[in-house]
């Protein structure tokens, strides 16, 4: 019997991208203010730079080009992670989990620094239906996921076995791999717009459903219990 669900943050139930762009657009809303360039190209440069080269590439490239002096590099990572991003849950899943909040536990675990995934939390106001949210982070990088460290944690917090939860994510090396180590069964979710960014890698650990949305988890719980 199924007792409580665990979710992955970022792919799973939003779309990080949206999260990238939000801190890209906060990035050239400043420069225009301070510097009088032109918003939507400073923008286009970063969201093209970031497809092409890839994200560690975006901060120089934008100096490069703008041959902007008035700002240094660590400054742009500070301002882009401090941002209030603009980012919205997939549609219908906040009354999906709501739903799911009646007759299950549910938590989220997710890595990164606390403070930025923090802030995604808020914007998606997560914390009107989780039970718990636990930031990897806080307990050091090295027990990111797929470490089992932060899901035996909450299985403490549910006080529930290994046999009555079920993880979702969209990373099975990550969410899978952590969730097995800690006994628990895992559901990957391959939302179609996530799955092309990462077509031609190849997944190791094998999650025991796979579902394209989370709204395929009532067939799978209902098959559970």
């Amino acid at each position: 019997m199924i007792k409580a669900l665990i979710f992955d943050l970022d792919d799973t139930l939003y779309l990080e991208r949206d999260f990238v762009m939000s801190g890209y657009r906060t990035v050239a809303q400043f420069l225009s203010k301070s510097d009088a360039y032109d918003v939507e190209s400073l923008f286009s440069c970063m969201a093209e730079t970031h497809s092409a080269e890839g994200r560690h590439r975006v901060f120089p490239v934008l100096l490069e080009r703008f041959r902007i002096s008035s700002i240094t590099l660590s400054e742009l990572v500070h301002i882009y992670r401090q941002h209030d991003p603009a980012i919205h849950l997939f549609p219908g899943y906040m009354d999906l989990l709501q739903e799911l909040a009646c007759s299950y536990r549910l938590g989220v675990i997710t890595d990164g620094l606390p403070a930025i995934q923090a802030r995604k939390v808020r914007a998606l106001e997560l914390e009107r239906v989780m039970d718990k949210i636990l930031y990897t982070w806080d307990y050091g990088a090295d027990k990111e996921k797929p470490d089992p460290f932060s899901f035996s944690l909450m299985l403490e917090y549910f006080h529930a076995d290994p046999e009555s939860v079920l993880v979702v994510g969209d990373n099975p090396d990550k969410d899978c791999k952590g969730a097995h180590g800690a006994g628990i069964r895992c559901a990957q979710v391959q939302h179609p717009t996530v799955s092309r960014t990462r077509s031609g890698v190849v997944m190791q650990e094998a999650p025991e459903f796979i579902v394209d949305t989370l709204f395929q988890l009532p067939q799978i719980l209902r098959h559970l219990n």
